[in-house]
């Protein structure tokens, strides 16, 4: 547990001074505390001894004595309360701050982890990280670091003081203590494993409520609403069974520290009692020992929950620690090999892009960095459980300001060169170029920077309409927002939005349809008028006509930059500069799109099958037209001849 909350510490140091005058502070209210049964038994004992003759009650000394006494214990009284709050103030304040500087650490790391770690591991297995788990280190930061100060130094200050009133009374007290201890180790080992156990169950509950919120959809058009309950249930009680055991288990620990203190005080009973009876101890030392000794069965009571927190807040930390320790896939840059050193590309024209013999391969998934709980027990060992080389041996070069075309079947490998040459994915040095520097050596951002990727599936914030297109460019006007819509052919679809421009379109951009959502992902990137774009597949929900007429946009804007698109229709592409057909990872053929059409390969085949059932739709749709033209015709002559 040491090496899992070493890397804590540097997080509280932050905050020593508060930790420092905060555990001042606990001494301070525990000396006032132990004072009150001083004063209050010595007192009794003098009182005791004037009763037995040696001098009257009611003399001046005695009264002294009783006002002396209860100024102490109500002095003492009064200063405990605001000492006590003040310690709580700092160590939980620091607490607090704890949480948030983990909360931004945690985020930071997640912003630079590479988007394959997100495809890997649920949101709900983050979100329970990241709330949860947070909550439980909180308490080690806070109560627990307190209630631990307070036992410790309530027995580093009281030891000592019964010890000097009576050693062998004290260490006879003391005696079950290592017994319980141990006992109480074993038990919190078991809380140890059973909170972790609890903790990834709660992750896999809340991926699931993320998982049926976000398929809403398919859940209801499929009916699966019993099964998808089921399988919530399931997740349920499994959490419940695990913190019921982990409830169970505290509970043992809390009651075997409770009965520590009452073997104790039995004890100091039995033994302490016949010796006040002999007068070999007075009634004062007596009540004092055994007042002590009730002072310390608080906080051994406490000790329970102290070691059960400490426990799952370890593990909490584990946990998070997953998020911590994860390599980011994506290096900012290779040291240089030469001596100008590692070199960004021109921001103020467009990149030349070389790639030569790409080979790209997946590790098997138990392989790869997975967070507890995120990868199947099925997958492990099976027959999907591999690695896959997913790229082999792809080479071409783009020239600046020229456009190069990748299509091919469904898991051809296409989106994968998209997310590499956007830096999204990590390659391996010496098999890609942006103006003839190694991108390994260029930094992340660099590349980043230059490059506008508009992926296949559109991610739209729950924003307005404004905020989403205006995302990279947060200070563009409206004018230059409108702009891009215009290049994206959305500006006409304005009027169909209840606010226009400034419509909220909810979240994942759930009151647009597919189409509208690609063309506003597409003038997010348009607006910031990159250097290298890179169109995967982003005109797929869009009808022909609309495709053809944002196409016959770009391609002005197309001749400024570099441009890699990525597309199904092959009508799509058939203007660019170059054309790369690619099948199962490897390339199968490149050209123009007369040289393509010269062969008798797949392109030329898919070509003149698409072509042929363009046709078909075309001659369907006019079919279609002139019907809907006839029967309004029709229509219209019926009711003329009812008017006549």
């Amino acid at each position: 547990m040491r090496d899992i909350l070493l890397p804590l510490l540097p997080l509280l140091r932050r905050y020593r001074t508060s930790y420092i005058i905060g555990t001042l502070c606990i001494v301070v209210s525990l000396w006032f505390k132990l004072q009150i049964p001083r004063y209050f038994w010595g007192a009794l004992d003098e009182l005791r001894t004037l009763d037995m003759g040696v001098a009257p009650v009611d003399e001046p000394h005695a009264r002294q004595l009783i006002v002396t006494a209860a100024l102490w214990i109500l002095g003492s009284a009064l200063l405990i309360g605001p000492i006590r709050t003040a310690s709580r103030i700092l160590v939980l304040g620091n607490s607090r701050r704890l949480s948030r500087d983990i909360l931004e650490i945690v985020f930071a790391r997640m912003l630079k982890l590479a988007p394959s770690f997100y495809e890997r591991n649920p949101t709900g297995q983050l979100m329970s990280r990241c709330i949860n788990d947070r909550e439980y280190v909180r308490g080690l930061g806070g109560a627990v670091y307190m209630y631990m100060a307070e036992t410790a130094l309530m027995y580093l200050i009281t030891v000592p003081l019964m010890l000097a009133m009576d050693v062998q009374l004290t260490l006879i007290a003391i005696a079950p203590y290592p017994i319980f201890l141990y006992l109480a180790r074993q038990i919190a080992l078991r809380i140890q494993i059973t909170a972790r156990a609890a903790q990834d169950s709660l992750g896999m509950i809340a991926e699931k409520v993320d998982e049926s919120l976000s398929g809403q959809l398919i859940i209801k058009t499929l009916t699966l609403e019993e099964f998808d309950l089921r399988r919530f249930e399931e997740r349920c009680l499994e959490y419940k069974r695990l913190t019921l055991q982990m409830t169970r288990l505290r509970a043992i620990l809390i009651g075997t520290m409770m009965g520590l203190g009452g073997i104790s005080t039995v004890l100091v009973l039995g033994i302490g009692g016949e010796r006040v009876a002999e007068g070999n101890m007075s009634l004062g030392e007596f009540g004092l020992m055994l007042t002590y000794l009730t002072m310390l069965a608080v906080p051994t009571r406490t000790l329970g929950f102290v070691i059960s927190s400490l426990r799952r807040g370890a593990s909490a930390f584990e946990r998070i620690r997953e998020i911590l320790d994860t390599e980011v896939a994506i290096r900012a840059a290779m040291p240089p090999s030469d001596s100008q050193g590692a070199q960004s590309p021109e921001e103020n024209r467009p990149p030349s892009i070389k790639v030569k013999q790409l080979t790209h391969a997946f590790a098997a998934p138990s392989q790869q960095a997975h967070l507890e709980g995120s990868l199947g027990d099925e997958i492990r060992g099976s027959k999907a459980d591999v690695p896959r080389v997913v790229l082999k041996d792809i080479s071409f070069e783009v020239p600046p300001g020229t456009t190069l075309a990748i299509v091919g079947h469904t898991g051809a490998g296409k989106t994968l060169i998209a997310r590499i040459l956007a830096r999204q994915l990590e390659v391996g040095p010496g098999m890609v170029y942006f103006d003839g520097k190694d991108i390994t050596s260029i930094p992340t951002e660099s590349v980043r920077n230059i490059t506008g990727y508009v992926p296949q599936d559109a991610f739209l914030f729950s924003e307005s309409l404004h905020d989403n297109v205006a995302l990279g460019m947060p200070d563009a006007d409206r004018i230059q927002v409108i702009k891009a819509l215009e290049g994206a052919q959305l500006a006409g679809d304005l009027d169909q939005l209840p606010d226009g421009i400034e419509t909220m379109i909810g979240e994942r951009g759930v009151n647009l349809s597919g189409g509208q959502r690609q063309r506003t992902a597409l003038a997010r990137v348009l607006l910031l008028t990159p250097k290298l774009l890179i169109l995967d597949d982003t005109l797929s929900a869009v009808d022909t006509h609309t495709s053809d007429a944002i196409l016959d946009h770009l391609r002005p804007f197309a001749k400024e930059r570099t441009t890699i698109l990525i597309a199904h229709r092959l009508s799509s592409v058939h203007h660019a500069d170059q054309i790369l057909v690619l099948e199962e990872g490897e390339m199968l053929e490149k050209g123009t799109h007369e040289q393509l059409l010269a062969g008798n390969s797949w392109y030329a085949k898919t070509w003149s099958w698409q072509e042929k059932n363009q046709v078909e739709q075309q001659a369907a749709a006019e079919l279609e037209a002139e019907l809907e033209r006839d029967f309004d015709s029709s229509r219209l002559d019926t009711g003329q001849g009812h008017e006549d």
